[in-house]
């Protein structure tokens, strides 16, 4: 199970720092024209190749999955090169208007060349008759590391190409809420799971809700702590880096809520499915073959799919099923009689458990078969599993406020330093109350009786809650700098330090501050960039036609 969790967490990596790249080049560099075009679409096809190979991507590389590594390495150097070739194009015609841009452009050109020589070379380490070290991929993120470093700090050390004056927040905010978004298909996923077969219940109504709310608060949480100022130099770095853990825990954090769900569904399910048997052994005892019946449509009733994976699950129900009416179905009165129902139930039981979690998509990496082994082991199993989500779950949670505690501090939304320090460390504390509930793994009754209650999809939720209260609390208290909500603007100053003070004109008047758009490097691009009809051409062309207008678009 953590082997599969890392995989999935380096197989995002992978996806999330090539999308940082072409981010950080198309903030201050992208403009509208058949180049940056043919640019996309061949970013686009990297992408897709990036799907084509996750689903073989694991954490060892493998004779099987070498393929995958292969590819993964020669599509993460060929969009390398792209991006190379980019900057290489900006750094010839800013070379001759802005030199110490141009020189800050060709060092990342360089740098990205590098870069995807090694990418490239590394195809070779994945021979599988060398004997290839099995986690020799995580070098890629080395590589990542260094090319998300040397990127910011060649852009923040050279003038005219900083990321202060670009949208990179709006960017990571924007990528955010598509990852939010895809929480927000999931509950309509778990929707159709749960209330699809057999319609709603006061029971599914609590736990869609415990998820759906989740998803809103974390929403609200996020953006109340963006940005609404100019950040500062290294606050900006800073905010962009920590972007990438914080969606690995968002995303997990979304998944597990789901897969809780799910597990509450399937514990009712099991529950009415044990009531059954227990009613068909009390006094007064029903009919074998009524009894019986009614067992058959309670399974029934819960349309388990038995097309995912779930096939040889049926056919022990069914077995099962039609062999009851030749034993007695209940203990007989005379001590010491153990029919053999009581093991045929025990085995149905736990048939029926395997094709509800194979149902959901809720199996462990290894599989076990239900056939070779009890009850009591398969339900074993299946809890083990249960407990991995429930403690990962909660990581994720207690780190995802400890992420909310850092951007308060990176975002400055407070007038007040002690207002600032108090918000900070309240989310940390409420970080921390959730990790502490991952100490209740080393008592499995303790677990199983949390994670059969529905209190526990609203402990995350109302952690969020709480947040959200002491924000509008110290919003009263005059805490909040009303004019970071008034103006998006990069007017309004950096985060870090004082706000600078508006210019004032010769004549005395009144001026805001300077726009970004109008700094030499993005006059000499307009001046650069023109368009020839309302679609702009290729931007580096020499001269300007007459009557053109000036302006750039952003991709």
């Amino acid at each position: 199970m953590l082997p599969a969790l890392w995989a999935y967490i380096g197989f995002l990596g992978i996806i999330w720092f090539t999308w940082l790249q072409v981010t950080l080049f198309d903030i201050r560099f992208a403009r509208d024209s058949i180049f940056e075009r043919i640019c996309k679409a061949l970013q686009l096809a990297a992408m897709v190749g990036f799907a084509s190979a996750g689903s073989r991507f694991t954490t060892r590389v493998q004779p099987e999955n070498v393929w995958a590594f292969q590819s993964l390495s020669l599509i993460l150097g060929g969009s390398r090169l792209l991006l190379a070739l980019q900057y290489t194009v900006n750094a010839v015609f800013l070379r001759r208007r802005m030199i110490p841009a141009a020189r800050g452009v060709s060092i990342i050109a360089g740098m990205q060349f590098v870069s995807s020589l090694t990418y490239l070379l590394m195809y070779y380490a994945f021979r599988p008759r060398e004997g290839v070290n099995p986690y020799i991929w995580t070098v890629w993120f080395v590589l990542f590391g260094v090319e998300m470093w040397v990127v910011m700090g060649t852009s923040s050390a050279t003038p005219g190409i900083g990321l202060q004056d670009t949208h990179l927040n709006t960017r990571m905010g924007l990528l955010t809420l598509i990852i939010i978004g895809e929480g927000v298909i999931s509950v309509t996923r778990l929707v159709n799971r749960t209330v699809g077969p057999g319609g709603w219940t006061k029971w599914s109504f609590v736990h869609i809700l415990g998820v759906t709310t989740s998803v809103y608060f974390l929403w609200q949480a996020y953006f109340d702590l963006s940005p609404r100022r100019v950040l500062g130099k290294y606050s900006q770095q800073i905010w962009a880096q920590l972007h990438f853990p914080f969606h690995v825990v968002l995303i997990l954090l979304l998944e597990g809520s789901q897969i809780l769900a799910l597990s509450l569904d399937i514990t009712l399910k099991l529950r009415y499915l044990a009531e059954t048997i227990l009613w068909a052994c009390e006094d007064p005892r029903p009919r074998p073959d009524y009894a019986i019946r009614i067992l058959r449509a309670t399974i029934v009733d819960m349309e388990i799919d038995y097309s995912r994976g779930a096939v040889n699950e049926q056919i022990t129900i069914s077995r099962i099923l039609d062999d009851l009416p030749n034993h007695p179905l209940c203990p007989s009165r005379r001590t010491g009689q153990v029919p053999i129902a009581r093991d045929m139930l025990s085995d149905l039981v736990g048939n029926v458990t395997a094709a509800l979690f194979s149902t959901m998509r809720i199996m462990p990496s290894n599989h076990p078969d239900p056939g070779r082994l009890s009850s009591e082991q398969l339900l074993r199993g299946y809890v083990a599993l249960l407990e991995f989500v429930y403690v990962y779950y909660f990581a994720v949670a207690s780190l995802s406020m400890m992420f909310f505690g850092a951007f308060v501090l990176l975002a400055r939304r407070h007038t007040l330093r002690r207002c600032m320090g108090i918000s900070a460390a309240a989310r940390v504390s409420l970080g921390m109350l959730l990790g502490s509930l991952m100490s209740f793994s080393r008592h499995f009754p303790l677990v199983y009786s949390f994670m059969t209650s529905p209190a526990i999809l609203y402990a995350f939720t109302l952690t969020l809650f709480m947040g959200e209260l002491l924000a509008m609390h110290w919003g009263r208290k005059g805490c909040l700098d009303p004019s970071a909500d008034e103006s998006h603007s990069v007017a309004d100053g950096p985060a870090f330090g004082p706000v600078p003070e508006p210019r004032r004109t010769d004549a005395g008047k009144r001026s805001t501050l300077k726009s970004p758009w109008r700094t030499p490097f993005f006059t000499i691009l307009s001046f650069l960039h023109e368009p020839s009809s309302p679609v702009q051409s290729y931007p580096y062309t020499k001269g300007r036609k007459k009557g053109g207008q000036r302006g750039s678009a952003t991709i």
